[in-house]
Formats: structure tokens, C-alpha cells, sequence
């Protein structure tokens, strides 16, 4: 069997097997080198540096060029990253393959394609893995961490990091496997709208779950009027079960949407709470 047979069960040759594990360990690195001006662009470019090797020869001009043109600006998801590499990688091929053949090819479309892309899939990627996978991880984590199991920060781990690891796999492997044509069929059907929609909702059903379990504030104020004692939370909770959680998660939500310090609204909250406790409307 030779490196180029294929394997009947992922309809791709064994050395285009080998290349997806390669791209799936290599984008790992995305994050390592970042900056203002190309955010992931630099990493990108190194990412890239064994398949150009091989696509151009080491140390040609041809190779040269080729890292030249990957270290524009370059910013996306770094779970779907993978996906992105592999459809540029299977285009530097293209571009050989044309060349040696002494057709022409556009070197702006691989530029397009990864401009075109880095966006879309940003979306999906921060839907998935912050707005759904991190608060499910949470959401699953804090319950035991809460009660002191050692489980807390092993589930965490798990439940975040497994079906990260299958998407990155996957996404390198459909990158090869369906090529430049997949983006175009899911923005003409709409699947990429209808996944990035989709995966905020879900985020956003999580988050409001966890507000109602595990943000508590309850208030102790009453007051007498006669034969009638006035009791503050009887109220509250009459029109709306958890409305003093759910408003001080919106006022620290707006607080910090304005781009406001972390650590100055802890210590608001700090303050607050002494505050409140010694006024005796909570405790």
C-alpha cells in the first residue's frame, strides 16, 4: 500500500491523513503570537511554514512569496481555525499545480478566501465555544466545586475540552474533505445565520439558568403598619420569582458592556453588601 491509497472509509490518501493530523497539532499555536496590527496574522504565517516547504521547496522565492502573502491581518476563532488552514493549504496546492501546468492563478482568491471566512466562522466559533461550551462546562462544574468534590475542575476540563478538540479535528478534516465549494452552499442556504443564531440562543438559555441557580440575594427589609407586617421579598418574589438576582446580574451585565474594570465592580459589590447588611435590608 502506498502513501497515496486511499482509504475507503474518509475517501482521503494517507498522506492527506497524515497532513490533517499535522494542521489539527500546528493550529494549536494560533493564539501564541498575537499584536494589534495583525492579531493572529504572524502565527498564521508559521503555522503554515512545513506545507509551503513542501508545496514550494525550502528556502525558494516561491516559498518566500507564499509566507509574504500569509502574514496579513488574520483573526478568527482559533477552535475553527483548522478548517481555515486546511482549505488554504489544499489552495497553495491548487496554485502549484496551476503553475506547473502554466495556467494562471489568482493569488488574491486565497487571500479572499481566508478574508471571507475569518469572519463567518468567528461567529459560529464564539457562539460555540464561549456563548454554549464554556457556560455548559460551567454550568456542570460549579455544582460540584461549590460542594468541594474534586470533580468541579475535572469536568470542567472535559466538558469543554472534549468537544473542542472534536470540532478542531473535524474542521481540518472537512476542510480537506469538502473544499472551497462547502463555504459557498452554506451562505447561499443560510446554515451558517441559522448555526450562529442557534448557538446564541442556547448560550443565552444557559446564562439565564445559571443566574436563577446560583446568583442569590434576598432582602430582609419589613416593616410593621399596624396589624400588617410589610415584608419586602413576599413582594418580590409574588411578581417575579429571582428579581433581585436577575437585576444585579443586568446592572453588573451593563456595567461591563460599557467596558468597565472587573475588579472595580467586585469591589462595588463588596462595598454594597456591607453597606446593605449593616442598614439591615440585607443579611
Amino acid at each position: 500500500m502506498t502513501s497515496l491509497t486511499e482509504n475507503k472509509s474518509t475517501g482521503l490518501t494517507k498522506q492527506e491523513n497524515k497532513l490533517i493530523r499535522s494542521v489539527f497539532t500546528r493550529s494549536m499555536w494560533l493564539m501564541f503570537c498575537t499584536s494589534y496590527t495583525k492579531q493572529q496574522g504572524t502565527t498564521f504565517a508559521w503555522t503554515m511554514i512545513p506545507y509551503l516547504e513542501d508545496i514550494y521547496g525550502k528556502e525558494t522565492d516561491e516559498f518566500y512569496a507564499s509566507m509574504a502573502r500569509h502574514q496579513n491581518f488574520f483573526n478568527t476563532t482559533p477552535g475553527m481555525s483548522p478548517f481555515i488552514f486546511a482549505l488554504v493549504i489544499a489552495m497553495e496546492q491548487e496554485r502549484k499545480a496551476a503553475l506547473d501546468n502554466g495556467k494562471e492563478f489568482d493569488d488574491a482568491a486565497i487571500e479572499s478566501i481566508k478574508v471571507a471566512l475569518m469572519g463567518p466562522l468567528a461567529g459560529i466559533g464564539d457562539s460555540i465555544f464561549v456563548g454554549a461550551l464554556r457556560i455548559i462546562a460551567i454550568g456542570v462544574a460549579i455544582g460540584f466545586s461549590q460542594s468541594g468534590s474534586w470533580l468541579g475542575p475535572i469536568l470542567f476540563l472535559l466538558v469543554f475540552n472534549i468537544p473542542n478538540l472534536l470540532i478542531r479535528y473535524f474542521a481540518t478534516y472537512y476542510g480537506f474533505k469538502v473544499g472551497t465549494s462547502f463555504i459557498s452552499q452554506a451562505l447561499e442556504s443560510g446554515a451558517i445565520t441559522a448555526f450562529t443564531k442557534g448557538f446564541s440562543i442556547m448560550g443565552l438559555i444557559m446564562t439565564g439558568a445559571m443566574t436563577a441557580q446560583y446568583v442569590s440575594f434576598t432582602t430582609t427589609f419589613a416593616a410593621d403598619f399596624g396589624e400588617t407586617t410589610f415584608v419586602l421579598q413576599t413582594v418580590l418574589d409574588s411578581i417575579l420569582p429571582g428579581m433581585l438576582p436577575l437585576g444585579i446580574t443586568m446592572a453588573a451585565f451593563v456595567y461591563l458592556r460599557k467596558h468597565n474594570n472587573p475588579v472595580k465592580l467586585l469591589v462595588i459589590m463588596f462595598i454594597a453588601s456591607v453597606v446593605l447588611t449593616l442598614l439591615g435590608i440585607c443579611g
